[in-house]
């Protein structure tokens, strides 16, 4: 009897010991997100379906132009507008970002437009004052493709850029109704609240405006612009964006009309720079 007290005792006291026997615990597990080519991943951050921002921003014009003087030789046309005041809104759309697959979020539509703001001009020699209206617009449909933070892929559509300025001796009016392809990439440097995009493309005019013919009957023109953007969105809905972008173009004048040469040939050249900055705020959903 004492023996098996004493054995019953040390069983008491010493179960340690007897767990240790029937094995070691398991070590703890630290949960993951998920899991994709034998690598552990973050979890993607959902974009938002639409994102409106509405802002306003300094817009620079430079227009140069070198055309026959109508005796064989060449004059120049050049058009500065300095700093103006430009209201502008910026709208993205991915109308499939609330299902599942997250490869059908990249589908996008995008929307952009913007109208300047007590632009006028007084042509050198004339001492009046000829007022100008300037306005734009581009709708576009492509595919970004969401990788690990990154967005990548192309954008197509259809553009309108219009400087319409009343009738004077030294540029007609002009409006580039264009075709555009370009390339766009993204990375949320913070999810949600900080990302950078940058975009650019090419830009094929089908119609000029009142240019088109002011300096021969066979212009033609072909453009290109790049920008970046800095945008963010809170839980609440709102969004905040930065935005810069350039616009060129370069025109070919030739043929016969009003101020080219009557033996034809070329009827000169020009170029059509746009710098342009945007501070905007709106709505994300």
């Amino acid at each position: 009897m004492r023996w098996v007290g004493c054995w019953v005792f040390g069983v008491i006291l010493g179960g340690t010991g007897i767990a240790s026997a029937a094995g070691p615990e398991p070590p703890s597990v630290t949960p993951v997100t998920a899991k994709s080519g034998g690598g552990v991943q973050p979890s993607t951050s959902r974009p938002p379906v639409l994102e409106l921002l509405v802002g306003a921003g300094p817009r620079l014009r430079d227009i140069d132009f070198d055309v026959g003087d109508g005796s064989g030789g060449t004059q120049s046309r050049e058009f500065t507008s300095g700093a103006y005041a430009d209201l502008a809104g910026f709208m993205v759309a991915r109308p499939l970002a609330r299902l599942p697959k997250t490869p059908a979020w990249g589908l996008v539509f995008q929307g952009e437009g913007g109208v300047g703001l007590g632009l006028r001009a007084e042509p050198e020699g004339t001492g009046s004052i000829t007022g100008i209206r300037t306005w734009r617009v581009l709708g576009q449909v492509g595919y970004l493709y969401p990788f690990r933070g990154f967005q990548a892929g192309g954008l197509v559509g259809v553009g309108a850029d219009a400087l319409d300025i009343d009738v004077n001796r030294v540029l007609p009016s002009i409006q580039y109704n264009y075709f555009r392809a370009g390339l766009a990439a993204a990375y949320a440097v913070v999810v949600e609240y900080l990302t950078i995009r940058v975009d650019g493309g090419l830009r094929k005019p089908f119609s000029l405006g009142d240019v088109e013919e002011a300096f021969g009957d066979q212009s033609s023109a072909i453009g290109w612009d790049a920008g970046a953007l800095i945008s963010g969105h809170l839980d609440v809905g709102f969004a905040y964006g930065f935005r810069f972008t350039v616009e060129s173009y370069t025109l070919d004048f030739a043929g016969t009309r009003e101020n080219v040469p009557s033996a034809g040939g070329p009827g000169g050249r020009g170029t059509d720079r746009t710098l342009s900055f945007q501070f905007l705020v709106g709505w994300s959903l």
